[in-house]
């Protein structure tokens, strides 16, 4: 996903709903140890750059452990900071060797099922299952650190896209309620571009296989399916072709999406950080817009009418609920081989719980997986979270998290390259079929035919 941002751009981002990046002083858990025996110490692995406000928050979670878990008060926590392009080849070193290895590890929630199946991660069903705050649990989050009915990972944050759009730009256009199906969402595009005539309505890049997978969900659609180890692409399916259909017709039959954006990305031309449609919203040349709430960070510096950006999720083709959004972000596990697992769920406990993951969360720009903290609170009273949040509530991951998707998103550009040669006239029927073999080739086999 794209947003591992500095922490400082992210205390921007969290501030439109919530004020400071501190640390909560209460975890809610019980304070009572699980463990017989208090470990001499335990390692925690995180994932990117040591930057101050995360070393902070580190060190609040470490006091708050030996707080509430007096038990443990001479357990000295070693937390070793790996940057995420290293992760892979330390977890499978570290597997391998038997040596140097965390005792809890935090993942990108991509990463979780594919290591949980290489042997990596603790079972941790017993513990996830008994704990309290389990209910709450965003269900799409949960489900995709669960195989076989156990559970790998606890899901810790997250990232979901949404429509960026201005309140003043709706109600001058007459729109007086954000778009819940397809045919009102372009409706509304067109109302934008008539009242505004030197803008288009909504950007649809080709290269943005994020955005576009979710009209394929609110379809109905699914990109692939698995079973048995076996992965089946589905993108030829009706409702799957629906989808694509519909975000090809934002430009070649609606006409509310620029040609522009043919060949790149939200960002620009693919490596880019701006110029694309991020930078046409912020500068008012575009209505609406999709990406996520961290992409305020982003924006230039000249950006206008910041006072009345807001958000709404990714409307559905029939409505009423939104399409599923992407969710990424990341979780905690426990390592397989740890000696100290019940340990490690206490300190986990306390990385996770709802005012700490809240807490962090907002410090990334991100969301928290607890259900209640996205349908109310400091998030509902923001006009550019809150649609976010909503987003954040029906959310889907699979086939991003299989152990081939960065082959074929990253490498090949499966579904960009559909996109992009859809965008520019050639056969439907027989675009989205050869995509779709590649894509069933590459997740089963990591090469493309």
């Amino acid at each position: 996903m794209r947003h591992k941002i500095t922490a400082a751009a992210a205390c921007a981002i969290a501030a439109l709903a919530i004020a400071g990046c501190s640390s909560a002083s209460s975890s809610g858990s019980s304070g009572t140890s699980s463990s017989t025996s208090a470990p001499s110490e335990l390692t925690v692995w995180r994932m990117g750059a040591s930057v101050p406000s995360e070393v902070t928050w580190m060190n609040g979670i470490v006091a708050e452990f030996h707080q509430d878990y007096p038990a443990y008060k001479n357990t000295k926590i070693n937390v070793v900071w790996v940057p995420w392009g290293n992760r892979t080849t330390d977890w499978t070193d570290a597997l391998t060797s038997g040596k140097n290895a965390p005792d809890i590890t935090e993942l990108g929630n991509t990463d979780t099922p594919t290591e949980a199946s290489l042997g990596m991660l603790a079972n941790i069903s017993s513990y996830v299952d008994s704990w309290s705050t389990k209910p709450d649990l965003v269900s799409g989050m949960l489900a995709n650190d669960t195989q076989n009915g156990n559970v790998y990972g606890l899901p810790w944050f997250g990232g979901v896209r949404g429509v960026w759009y201005r309140k003043d730009q709706f109600k001058a256009a007459g729109i007086t309620s954000t778009p819940t199906t397809w045919p009102a969402l372009v409706a509304d595009a067109k109302k934008l571009m008539k009242k505004f005539p030197s803008t288009y309505g909504i950007g649809a890049p080709s290269n943005y296989t994020n955005a576009i997978v979710s009209f394929i969900w609110g379809a109905g659609g699914q990109v692939a399916t698995e079973s048995g180890g076996k992965w089946t692409a589905d993108l030829t399916s009706a409702a799957s072709e629906a989808g694509i259909k519909f975000y090809a017709d934002l430009l070649l039959t609606d006409k509310v999406s620029p040609s522009k954006y043919v060949g790149e990305t939200e960002l620009g031309n693919p490596g880019a950080t701006s110029g694309g449609s991020n930078e046409d919203f912020a500068l008012g040349k575009l209505d609406m817009y999709v990406d996520g709430p961290w992409a305020s960070a982003e924006f230039p510096a000249n950006a206008v009418d910041k006072a009345n950006w807001a958000s709404f999720p990714i409307p559905s083709e029939a409505g009423p609920s939104p399409a599923p959004a992407f969710a990424g972000g990341s979780d905690l596990g426990v390592w397989a081989t740890s000696k100290d697992k019940a340990a490690d769920w206490d300190l986990i406990q306390v990385m996770d719980s709802e005012p700490n993951a809240t807490s962090f969360a907002n410090l990334q720009g991100f969301f928290p997986p607890f259900t209640n903290k996205l349908t109310g609170g400091a998030y509902a009273g923001s006009a550019v979270m809150s649609g976010f949040a909503k987003a954040a509530t029906v959310t889907q991951i699979s086939p991003l998290n299989a152990k081939n998707w960065g082959t074929a998103d990253a490498t090949d550009a499966i579904i960009p390259t559909m996109m992009k040669a859809l965008d520019r006239g050639a056969n439907f029927a027989a675009t989205v079929s050869q995509a779709n073999t590649e894509l069933q080739n590459v997740l089963n086999t990591g090469q493309e035919s």
